[in-house]
């Protein structure tokens, strides 16, 4: 589809998602870079000072944590996500088109329960807890964050997906086997 066949919504929608796609890559690279350099803190103190900078291994973990769940919201956005489409290649046009919608939908709807709810419950007990972490000066609840952050991104990715898929008109050609 060409940009003059695409509405407003879609095109704005399409801008809004390349835009969050680019900061969220500048972020994950920021925080690996962050992991990398803790991760060799740890080595060298732990080889050339005799031991492992207490505080060195659980900030892996929890930078390992944000990598990891704002990956997979950049995958989201990439659209880049695990899928079968060979099965959902077979079907008709139209049939493919509800399939993407259902499929979008059923991810919405798990992203929304889990990593926003869930994800909300989680920090909220955590932090009415108190728990600190053992070896870093912060909350527990930093490291819960990380599931109500990316399920925000994932849900607007998604919503951006579904009217993306609504606006697209269903294609007439029948898709061509890889």
């Amino acid at each position: 589809m060409s940009a003059d066949e695409e509405g407003p919504l879609l095109r704005g929608a399409i801008g809004f998602r390349k835009a969050m796609t680019r900061i969220l890559q500048w972020i994950v690279i920021a925080l690996m870079g962050l992991l990398v350099l803790d991760v060799l803190w740890g080595v060298l103190s732990r080889y050339a000072f005799g031991q492992q900078a207490k505080w060195s291994e659980e900030l892996a973990r929890l930078l390992l944590v944000w990598v990891s769940l704002f990956g997979a919201s950049v995958a989201f956005a990439m659209k880049a996500h695990l899928g079968l489409d060979y099965f959902a290649s077979k079907l008709h046009p139209s049939a493919r088109k509800a399939n993407k919608l259902i499929g979008i939908g059923i991810c919405l709807v798990f992203a929304a329960s889990v990593f926003l709810v869930g994800g909300m419950e989680l920090v909220s007990k955590t932090y009415e807890s108190g728990q600190t972490m053992v070896a870093l000066p912060m909350s527990k609840w930093w490291a819960y964050a990380a599931l109500p952050a990316s399920g925000v991104f994932m849900v607007l990715f998604l919503v951006e997906q579904f009217i993306e898929a609504l606006a697209t008109p269903v294609e007439r050609e029948e898709p061509t086997a890889e």
